[in-house]
């Protein structure tokens, strides 16, 4: 077999898309990889965008999904606020409409896990509705319930940020019950915990308070922090359940030639300067190739050539540096979002 025709055969069956099919509870299964093996020609530019499919994109639950009747759900901002608003779905559409692209991770992704995805989303931003029902000045956090009662908390000044969403659609198609339908909320820099879907209730409150996951002992913040993620060696997709690569020396995906190491890389709320993979253990890094997504709250899709030169075991870690802030590979703060680094075992015979 030609390399091109491995090349389309690849395509054929992974769609060189990244893909997380999960279910309820935050499991995965989906293991294709990330990109064709030509990207290991450093001539070939890495896509602007990675979009993961519908159907692939993790979900994960408080409760069974939600089922909502469009003709009687309503969105209320109430609470704290001068003026209550009722919402229905026309007043959504009605308002002005932007599409976006954000990759949206779990807070229990464990290190190298699937539960992450990034979407096209379209939507209406929140803040013109939260200036008609203008908050009191004694509201300091935002209570937002869900029409399968799941509820958390984030304070005012998150809710008031200019890029929060009301969002209805995902890939240019409307929310799917699992994801969501009608209406969800995106808020930048968190993990889905603080993103409810079947949105209902936006209240302001007087006093801080913890929802359903806070209270099992996960952060209240769920911030999301600077991190890489390892994903593919040459054609193999790396994950948490799957860290163990053996490379033929010669062949398609022999590793004679170079060895694609390829991954992405998110933050909170600042672009990714760099991503650095370590072929050693840790003991050295090189810096590798990465895109430049217009969005800081959209992954950083980055790859590096490897050129081993001798047969032997390998250990292969990615780590990410935003703003000055270098990724710790050895913190493991599990409740916090902060899963560690998974390092890659390679066997090159």
């Amino acid at each position: 077999m030609q390399r091109r025709q491995f090349i389309q055969n690849l395509l054929t069956t992974s769609g060189a898309l990244l893909g997380a099919s999960l279910i309820t509870g935050c499991q995965s299964k989906t293991i294709d990889p990330l990109f064709l093996l030509d990207l290991i020609n450093p001539k070939i530019s890495l896509p602007d965008h990675l979009i993961t499919p519908l159907s692939d994109f993790y979900v994960q639950n408080y409760a069974l999904t939600s089922r909502v009747n469009l003709d009687t759900w309503k969105l209320t901002i109430g609470g704290e606020v001068e003026t209550p608003v009722v919402l229905t779905f026309d007043d959504i559409l009605k308002a002005p409409q932007e599409s976006f692209y954000l990759t949206m991770e779990c807070i229990g992704n464990p290190s190298g896990g699937n539960l992450i995805g990034n979407a096209k989303w379209a939507g209406t931003r929140l803040l013109p509705f939260l200036e008609k029902a203008t908050l009191k000045s004694t509201a300091i956090e935002m209570a937002m319930k869900a029409n399968d009662w799941y509820e958390t908390t984030l304070p005012i000044e998150e809710l008031t940020k200019p890029d929060v969403f009301l969002v209805h659609q995902m890939n240019d198609k409307p929310l799917t019950k699992e994801h969501g339908f009608p209406l969800r909320i995106l808020i930048p820099g968190h993990f889905g915990q603080k993103q409810p879907k079947w949105l209902t209730e936006l209240n302001a409150i007087a006093t801080t308070k913890k929802g359903f996951w806070e209270n099992q002992g996960w952060s209240n913040t769920a911030e999301i922090p600077t991190h890489a993620l390892l994903r593919q060696v040459q054609t193999d997709r790396i994950w948490n359940q799957h860290n163990r690569v053996t490379l033929a020396k010669s062949g398609i995906a022999g590793w004679e030639d170079g060895v694609l190491v390829a991954g992405i890389a998110l933050d909170r709320s600042r672009p990714i300067t760099r991503v650095e993979v370590s072929t050693d253990g840790g003991n050295s890094w090189q810096i590798a190739d990465q895109n430049q997504p217009s969005s800081p709250h959209e992954w950083t899709l980055w790859r590096y050539r490897w050129t081993p030169k001798d047969a032997g075991n390998y250990k292969l870690l990615a780590r990410a540096i935003s703003d000055g802030e270098i990724q710790d590979i050895n913190k493991h703060d599990r409740m916090n979002g902060q899963s560690g680094v998974l390092k890659i075992d390679v066997m090159l015979d």
